[in-house]
């Protein structure tokens, strides 16, 4: 408190800020450590909830790297097995693992649950906003002919730029054929056109896919 010219008291006013870098870096890094906090296992819930909760892991670390990808300027990359997933970082040669982020290391899902990626008949009504083949170097294209190479030298096929932009997709969550004695086969649907957050569809059946 202090006087003013009129004898009242008045509040010491603060200067304003915004955000610091770190502060933005230390939200982020919260929300990445209470989405890995989060256990998935099939004897404490229902198949359904365990497919909502793997697609609702994976779009929550998708949009965690996009920002961490933006606060960094670095590119980033998604690479996706049929029952597994990782992120990538491009150092201007060839991607690699995120070196010292643990969220980022390749997730294996839960026994009997697979995963579905489509780059194509995505609802898209603009062009590409950018050309993936920039991130690819031909020595990588080249190392696919070899096994060996193709365990060293992964591609991812989503982007994540720098900007913010991302490649197109959506990964589909779903059982294995015969995991589940189920009727339909019980899906989730994590989507991205341009830019996080993801968004989730589901429970999707056999006959919403139809």
């Amino acid at each position: 408190m202090q006087l003013n010219q009129s004898g009242f008291l008045t509040r010491k006013q603060r200067p304003q800020s915004g955000f610091t870098l770190i502060e933005v870096m230390l939200v982020i890094v919260l929300i990445g450590l209470m989405v890995s906090a989060v256990q998935f296992t099939f004897s404490s819930s229902k198949p359904e909830q365990v497919l909502q909760q793997n697609s609702a892991r994976f779009a929550g670390i998708f949009d965690v790297a996009a920002e961490y990808g933006l606060l960094n300027n670095v590119e980033l990359g998604l690479f996706v097995k049929e029952n597994s997933y990782q992120f990538l970082g491009y150092d201007g040669v060839s991607w690699s693992p995120i070196a010292d982020n643990p969220l980022f290391e390749e997730f294996t899902l839960p026994e009997g649950i697979g995963i579905t990626l489509q780059l194509d008949d995505l609802p898209i009504d603009e062009p590409i906003l950018f050309d993936s083949s920039l991130l690819i170097n031909e020595d990588d294209e080249d190392s696919f002919t070899d096994d060996e190479d193709e365990e060293k030298k992964i591609i991812p096929q989503v982007y994540i730029l720098s900007g913010g932009e991302i490649t197109p997709f959506s990964l589909t969550f779903s059982f294995a054929e015969f995991a589940f004695d189920e009727d339909d086969n019980v899906s989730f649907k994590v989507s991205g056109i341009y830019s996080s957050p993801l968004t989730i569809e589901g429970p999707l059946s056999d006959a919403n896919n139809r």
